[in-house]
């Protein structure tokens, strides 16, 4: 196998000596050292949660158990997107905060008005003589 002479050098610089090797290749960039290069993720996706399922269910708040399903998951996301907001300095507390306070007030909704259908219900029953207790 044959190699090919290697390139004349730039002008200014001396010609390397008939019969001299090739110059080296350049180095390789030096990698980067261990924990030095690797960022932090920077959403809070139980905070995400809890705001979506806290708006979800404000939505559907007139859906007697499935708003409670999603408020009591708004809770529960919220409480410990909070507590996780609290450990990366604050990243999407607010969004933890929005969706708890919306869980909690869909549930409040819920039970009004689940008192409201049952009185409804009471008055429908006292009006037409049927005992409904």
């Amino acid at each position: 196998m044959t190699y090919a002479p290697p390139p004349p050098p730039p002008p200014g610089y001396p010609a390397p000596p008939p019969g001299s090797p090739a110059p080296a290749p350049p180095p390789y960039a030096q990698p980067y050292p261990y924990g030095g290069a690797v960022a932090q993720p920077q959403g809070n996706g139980l905070a995400v949660a809890a705001l979506v399922l806290g708006i979800i269910s404000i939505v559907f708040s007139w859906v007697p158990f499935f708003d409670w399903l999603l408020a009591i998951l708004a809770i529960i996301f919220g409480a410990v997107g909070i507590s996780a907001a609290n450990k990366r300095g604050g990243v999407g507390k607010g969004m933890a905060v929005a969706g708890l306070i919306l869980g909690l007030i869909t549930v409040v909704i819920g039970i009004i008005f689940v008192i409201y259908v049952f009185s409804v219900f009471h008055s429908v029953c006292t009006l037409n003589g049927v005992n409904c207790s």
